[in-house]
């Protein structure tokens, strides 16, 4: 009996990992609906202020503008999205249109296999962990193999992301704590590994 409605399969790709990627999903049979989640070694993050009066349209390019100040000519090629707006600052994220088309490449071109999502690390944990997030915020902390990524939710969004080694979570809150001076700080920390 077929099924009525497409599976739905979640694969996390890391560095290196485009050919094992093409040939798993190759295999595969049936019709699938494929969410990919990329390394945080794909991508690269920018906290965006609020904007007033600002169209989607101008907050993009503003995200374009900060991408291409901190990474220079190398940011052209990026695919930049924000997250949703709910108030507060956002998160910008830019990952190389070059590796979405090769993801897109990979899909079998005769396959049923649909490539529904991709989504960067840190976004696809935070919205696994957004429930458990207090109103004042929290801490998340995303390792895998050679990086940690931390991200600080404030009362009212986004207020940094840094990038460290893989065992340095702990020194990466304390230099964003030193960092933020007097400003509230979350207690709760969210810790989570990534595994392909």
């Amino acid at each position: 009996m077929s099924r009525l409605f497409p599976e739905r399969r979640e694969l996390r790709l890391e560095p290196d990992g485009l050919e094992a990627f093409r040939d798993e999903v190759s295999a595969w049979r049936g019709r699938i609906d494929l969410t990919v989640v990329l390394s945080n070694h794909f991508a690269r993050y920018t906290v965006l202020q609020p904007q007033e009066g600002a169209t989607p349209e101008e907050e993009l390019a503003l995200a374009r503008f900060q991408f291409a100040r901190i990474h220079g000519e190398r940011a052209k090629a990026w695919e930049v999205r924000l997250s949703r707006a709910g108030g507060g600052a956002r998160l910008a994220c830019a990952i190389d249109a070059a590796l979405l088309q090769d993801l897109k490449a990979c899909m079998p071109k005769h396959g049923r296999v649909r490539l529904v999502s991709v989504q960067p690390y840190l976004m696809a944990a935070y919205n696994r962990a957004r429930r458990r997030i207090p109103r004042e915020g929290a801490w998340l902390l995303l390792t895998e193999k050679g990086r940690a990524c931390l991200a600080r939710l404030a009362a009212k969004g986004w207020a940094s992301v840094s990038y460290g080694a893989e065992g340095d979570g702990e020194q990466l809150i304390e230099r964003e704590r030193s960092r933020a001076g007097g400003e509230r700080l979350p207690s709760l920390v969210l810790k989570e590994q990534f595994a392909a």
